[in-house]
Formats: structure tokens, C-alpha cells, sequence
């Protein structure tokens, strides 16, 4: 019986076909979607904005049934998967390899949203871009995931993570096989 298999994919979603909003995506050994990591806008009441403006912050959600399973209901249950979307496969391993990775992450959001992060204004206007991307490359690096970058779109905010965690801060939360899961509240 060959061994079961899950994913984290990188994902894009495109914004007007000249820029992407990068996000992960956690599928079962059937390919099915069991969750997916984002940072996005938010206004001061917690509303999920397309774009951010001044005084928006950079909020981190994670959608789906796993989502739902571990009792987060933050921001609801939004789907960003649309066909024809640019994706590639960055991590595969056993049901629990994955998903110890996943989680871990998805146990950083808390702390990483009471940080309170200025989301820029448009996504790029300013000299230090704090925006989805940047989002997405630091939780791939909480997993112990590389970003992938997808051709042919311009993709703000990726290098900035530096800007929300210091390397010793990064450093202390990124996934590591060898030590036990640490909350970060």
C-alpha cells in the first residue's frame, strides 16, 4: 500500500494581472484543500480589505476545515483558489510531517497579529513594502518552507520580513524537527 502523502503548496492570486497576493495551501493525499495561510489588509474593526490603506494593518488567517478543526474562526471561512491560478508543490511528507509544519505556523498567528503591523498603504507605497507577500515568505519560513516566486508577476513585500521579526525572533519560531512545538502567546 503505498504511504499517504500530503502538501503545502505556494499559490498566487492574481491582482489585475500584474501583481500577485501569494498565500499557502494544505492539501490531503486526495489533493483536497484543508486549509490555507494568508496575511491580508484589515481594518481597525477587522474587516478583510482587497487592498490596504493608511492605517490598515497586516493581519495572518488561515480558511478551511483544518482551520475549523483546530476551533480558529478568524475572519471566516474565505476561499482564494480560483482555476487557472499559478501554484507550485514546495513541501510533501506523511499526514503528521505536514501537518507539524502547518500548525506550527498556524500557532505563530496570535503573536503575530497582536504585533499590530502597518499594512502599506496600496501594498507599495513606501520604501519598505509590509504587505501579503511579506506575509507569506515569513510564514513559509515558520514552517521551515522556502518562498517560491512565480514568474511573470511582480510580487511587492516578499524581503521585507525583517521588518516584523528580528533573525533572533525568526530564528526561535521557525519549525525545526529536532525541537518540541513552542507557543508563541
Amino acid at each position: 500500500m503505498p504511504e499517504m502523502k500530503y502538501s503545502i503548496e505556494a499559490r498566487a492570486y492574481d491582482i489585475v494581472g500584474l501583481a500577485a497576493h501569494n498565500f499557502w495551501v494544505l492539501r490531503d493525499e486526495k489533493g483536497n484543500v484543508l486549509g490555507q495561510l494568508h496575511g491580508l489588509a484589515t481594518t481597525a474593526d477587522n474587516r478583510i480589505k482587497p487592498i490596504g490603506t493608511i492605517g490598515d494593518k497586516l493581519k495572518f488567517y488561515h480558511f478551511g476545515s483544518r482551520a475549523i478543526l483546530l476551533g480558529l474562526k478568524l475572519g471566516g471561512n474565505l476561499n482564494f483558489i480560483k482555476a487557472g491560478q499559478k501554484s507550485k508543490p514546495v513541501f510533501s511528507g506523511s499526514p503528521d510531517e505536514v501537518l507539524r509544519r502547518w500548525d506550527h505556523a498556524v500557532k505563530a498567528l496570535p503573536y503575530l497579529n497582536s504585533l499590530n503591523i502597518p499594512y502599506t498603504p496600496l501594498g507599495v507605497v513606501g520604501l519598505a513594502h509590509i504587505n501579503s507577500n511579506t506575509a507569506y515568505t515569513l510564514l513559509g519560513k515558520l514552517m521551515g518552507i522556502a518562498e517560491h516566486n512565480f514568474s511573470g508577476c511582480w510580487q511587492p513585500g516578499c524581503r521585507n520580513i525583517d521588518k516584523i521579526l528580528s533573525s533572533a525572533q525568526l530564528e526561535s519560531m521557525t519549525y525545526s524537527q529536532d525541537l518540541p512545538d513552542i507557543d508563541r502567546a
